[in-house]
């Protein structure tokens, strides 16, 4: 494997990352934490690596990584779009009807 690395978060607490991937392994709330959780991923990985700490380094959160919200409201959004639909085709259907 690859050496973990404790970097802060941009948004809150500390993240622990691998050398290689930019993707955070968890974050933490505090740095003793993060070195906690770091030597029990090391542990059960059985490897010889090492964990570094960069304090001055912030691992910056994935700008297109995007919630779940934005898929709630994307799918209500597209409910709310055939909904509007099946009700003009009815409203036309008993207008042409009469």
């Amino acid at each position: 494997m690859s050496n973990l690395i404790i970097v802060r978060d941009d948004l809150d607490g500390w993240d622990i990352v691998r050398e290689d991937d930019p993707q955070a392994l968890t974050n933490t709330a505090t740095k003793e934490d993060a070195l906690a959780a770091a030597e029990a991923i090391l542990a059960d990985e059985g490897a010889g690596d090492r964990v570094m700490v960069h304090e001055n380094e912030v691992h910056h959160t994935d700008d297109t990584s995007r919630g779940v919200k934005t898929y709630v409201v994307a799918l209500l959004g597209l409910l709310v779009a055939i909904i509007v639909i099946i009700v003009i085709t009815s409203l036309l259907a008993v207008a042409t009807n009469v």
